[in-house]
């Protein structure tokens, strides 16, 4: 199959990152190793196949960098948390103030998105590398006499394979409610679960349905198993997160509520004072549920979050500064604490322009951690998906808890809408890579163009969400390789 030599490639690139000290990797480099080489090794000792491709899930996720792209690129596109940087970029978070000058200058106008440009295939290549590593743990266990450790592995392999699911629906395809039937994305599974595989492009509804079958059984094989201090793992309250998100995007209101208030359960939000004073870097931070916290040995200097996000670092943050959009500065009461989080445009300097963001202060040695979950999102998932679901005093209750930690002196508004629960959590998930997923499922034109705008000028433009500006083309590479897809399968351009 065409497909499989595709991503085969693609993954032995990806996977040279890969250094997890286990033995298997000195007798079979998952750089190499072919998945029923994995399989085979796996009846003999499974427990080291499954340390080890499961660590492979989490070092992709974490470091990732698609093979064949140019310096500066490699550095944006560097693990999830470059797809988080570039999410809040595609969005009416940010304005950019260096114009044509601006590394993200394409990444802006949504005008990377043809099948031939590295974008396209840069999501493509990060999901199927971590579906190709969370298929390989999938095939190696035999659930029914699975130990409990063994389920637990499961459970991680499954959230992975199921919240990449979702992420390439999103950018392979217009949101789900409504286009449920259009072309998205293929269902590539492991080994044993062939029969259920979509070579071609599935439906969305098929791809939602993959999602959330694979995390609800990551929930059921996570139950009771917490991470403790260990942030870097998935465990039962990260996993109902995910699902929680998925849910959200699927207007399943109910089942988002319920999977939300069950993840925050255990962890407690930063009060009023520490909402202003902590390092959104700091995994170690009350509210964080899932973070990557590099160490010297995989630190990735200016190809990291920190290099991107740290203003005040020796990275590109300051090279290529972006600020909050005008008039969502301009929203925030200066009652909200966080808006201390923006340079004032009386303080403004050439270094620090004006709204520039300072939630994230280097840390020394590029250490700085990236933050994937914290528990402020899971209470402005729940308070969304209660109002949707109708149950208005709920979300009130919701957001009566949440606020007063983040705006002094707060007093309740008379109602709620969903637009009102998006500005929060523009404001406090901002750079926290939600901008661009949160303009396709509550279908948002991109706005840069309006009286008063702070977007330099060669970028002021207004793309209206029905265009498909917004949506990736599947990949040229993967029209030529794959059978199932052809030219008549592809995403229009425009």
């Amino acid at each position: 199959m065409k497909l499989a030599k595709y991503l085969t490639a693609v993954v032995a690139s990806s996977l040279l990152l890969t250094s997890c000290g286990e033995d298997f990797f000195n007798d079979m480099d998952s750089s190499t190793a072919t998945s029923d080489q994995i399989e085979n090794e796996g009846k003999n000792d499974p427990q080291k196949v499954l340390a080890s491709q499961l660590n492979g899930c989490y070092t992709n996720w974490n470091l990732f960098i698609p093979d064949g792209v140019s310096e500066l690129n490699a550095h944006m596109e560097c693990g999830f948390g470059g797809i988080m940087t570039m999410a809040d970029v595609m969005s009416n978070n940010h304005s950019h103030p260096l114009g044509t000058g601006d590394p993200f200058r394409y990444d802006r106008v949504l005008d990377y998105n043809a099948q031939q440009y590295i974008r396209a295939g840069w999501y493509w290549s990060f999901f199927y590398t971590i579906i190709k590593a969370a298929n390989d743990v999938v095939n190696v266990i035999d659930e029914a006499n699975a130990t409990p450790t063994q389920k637990q592995y499961l459970g991680q392999a499954l959230a992975f394979r199921g919240i990449s699911y979702a992420y390439l629906a999103q950018y392979y395809q217009m949101t789900y409610k409504g286009n449920e039937d259009k072309l998205c994305v293929p269902i590539l599974l492991s080994s044993k679960e062939s029969d259920q595989e979509v070579k071609g492009r599935a439906t969305v509804a098929n791809v939602y349905e993959r999602a959330t079958t694979d995390l609800e059984k990551a929930v059921q094989c996570l139950q009771g198993f917490k991470h403790g201090n260990d942030k870097t793992t998935i465990d039962e309250s990260v996993a109902e997160g995910l699902l929680a998100r998925v849910y959200l995007v699927m207007n399943e209101w109910d089942k988002a509520a319920a999977m939300a208030h069950a993840a925050r359960q255990g962890y407690e939000l930063n009060d009023i004072n520490l909402a202003q004073t902590w390092n959104y870097q700091d995994a170690s931070n009350q509210e964080v549920m899932w973070a990557f916290i590099p160490t010297d040995a995989n630190k990735r200097y200016y190809a990291s979050w920190a290099s991107f996000n740290s203003y005040d670092g020796p990275g590109y943050g300051h090279m290529y500064p972006h600020v909050m959009d005008q008039a969502l500065y301009n929203s925030i009461p200066d009652a909200d604490v966080r808006k201390k989080f923006f340079v004032k445009p009386e303080e403004a300097t050439d270094t620090y322009p004006a709204l520039m963001c300072k939630k994230f202060p280097y840390v020394a040695q590029w250490l700085g951690n990236v933050v994937y979950m914290r528990v402020s999102e899971m209470y402005l998932i729940e308070a969304e998906a209660q109002l949707m679901a109708g149950n208005s005093q709920a979300c009130a209750d919701i957001m009566a808890e949440f606020m007063p930690n983040r705006v002094e002196g707060w007093t309740a508004p008379s109602a709620y809408t969903q637009m009102s629960i998006y500005k929060q959590r523009r404001i406090e998930l901002y750079d926290e890579g939600f901008g661009y997923t949160d303009c396709l499922r509550l279908k948002q034109d991109l706005v840069r163009d309006y009286e008063g705008s702070n977007e330099a000028a060669a970028l002021k433009v207004n793309i209206p969400h029905t265009s498909y500006k917004w949506i990736f083309q599947v990949p040229q590479n993967e029209i030529r390789d794959n059978d199932a897809i052809s030219e008549a399968d592809q995403n229009p351009l425009q």
